[in-house]
């Protein structure tokens, strides 16, 4: 464990230090690909929807991680797009030459309605959570998890989802580790498997 670690909820001055590590971190989430920008924008729009959650871990002042979260997915992504849709538009524009990434995007849009494996998941959801490589292995991820479990506990929510890429073996394990449990498996993107977990209070 870190000494002097601390979280605390982002402000808009931190967006940009968590769009970096979640570039470095995240590399291969289809997120990270929108590039930094567009991932400033979706932080600092979570930051102020009222059923947002951003909160980052603290080294003497520097972030060296974050955790992600929404009480309710669907209703995010329509605050986002009806708030940025423009802005949005012109940081995708240069991707949004690739078929493919305008799939990905109305297929994430798509899951946050509806789930392919007909179980009832709860509204609340971890959106991402990373640690800057540095800090990894230390206890760091663990404390930011506990820390958003009370943050749910406070907004009287005791369940919550992951999605998780079924390749992604080290988050799978991590998640496992809280205590969450996996509901079953689906395709988010065509063609690339994901597994839906599950954390109760």
């Amino acid at each position: 464990m870190i000494v002097n670690m601390q979280v605390r909820n982002a402000n808009f001055s931190d967006c940009r230090g968590v769009a970096k590590i979640h570039k470095e971190c995240l590399a291969k989430s289809f997120l990270a690909t929108l590039g930094e920008k567009f991932l400033i924008l979706l932080y600092k729009t979570l930051v102020e929807y009222k059923k947002g959650i951003l909160l980052v871990a603290e080294d003497d002042g520097k972030i060296i991680g974050f955790v992600s979260a929404t009480t309710n997915t669907s209703g995010f992504y329509r605050y986002f797009l009806k708030k940025n849709f423009i802005k949005a538009s012109f940081l995708l524009l240069p991707k949004a030459i690739s078929l493919n990434t305008l799939k990905k995007i109305f297929e994430t849009l798509k899951y946050s309605k509806k789930n392919e494996i007909n179980i009832l998941l709860p509204k609340a959801e971890l959106l991402s959570i990373a640690v800057k490589e540095d800090y990894q292995r230390k206890g760091v991820a663990q404390h930011l998890f506990k820390a958003l479990v009370n943050e749910f506990h406070k907004k009287g929510i005791k369940e919550f989802r992951i999605v998780v890429g079924s390749k992604l073996f080290k988050a799978k394990k991590f998640y496992q580790k809280m205590g969450c449990v996996k509901l079953g498996e689906f395709e988010l993107h065509k063609g690339e498997k994901s597994e839906i977990y599950v954390f109760r209070r």
